[in-house]
C-alpha cells in the first residue's frame, strides 16, 4: 500500500474534487433532454427551412433564416437560463446582443438582394 492509502485498508470512496464547469454546462446539469434541446431543435428545423429556400428564392430564405435567429433571440430572452437549454451560449446579455446582430444582418441581406 502507499502512503496515501488508509492504515485500516478501508476503501471508501475516494474524494472527488470539483471541477471549474463553464455556467451554462452547470446551468443544463439535471435538465431533461426535451427542455435541453427543445429550443434549439426549433431554431435548427426553421434555418434549415430558411437554407433550403435560398436555393429556390434567396431572399425570401434569408428572411426565413433571419426569423430563425429572431426566434432564437425571442426564446433566449423570455426563457429561464435553465430552459433555454443549448441556446445558452454566455451570458443572457451577450447572447441577445449577438443574436440581434445576427438577425438585423440577415433582414438587411434581405432588403438590399436585388429582385430577379
Amino acid at each position: 500500500m502507499s502512503q496515501s492509502d488508509d492504515s485500516d485498508g478501508d476503501q471508501g470512496p475516494s474524494e472527488v474534487e470539483p471541477v471549474d464547469l463553464p455556467l451554462n454546462v452547470v446551468a443544463l446539469e439535471g435538465i431533461g433532454r426535451r427542455d435541453r434541446y427543445g429550443p434549439l431543435l426549433i431554431v435548427i428545423l426553421v434555418g434549415s427551412v430558411g437554407l433550403v429556400l435560398m436555393l429556390v428564392d434567396f431572399r425570401l430564405g434569408t428572411l426565413v433564416l433571419a426569423a430563425s435567429a429572431i426566434t432564437a433571440l425571442i426564446l433566449r430572452a423570455v426563457l429561464p437560463t435553465r430552459r433555454a437549454g443549448l441556446l445558452v451560449v454566455r451570458t443572457r446579455t451577450i447572447d441577445l446582443v449577438t443574436l440581434s446582430v445576427l438577425a438585423a444582418s440577415l433582414v438587411v441581406l434581405a432588403l438590399i438582394t436585388p429582385v430577379q
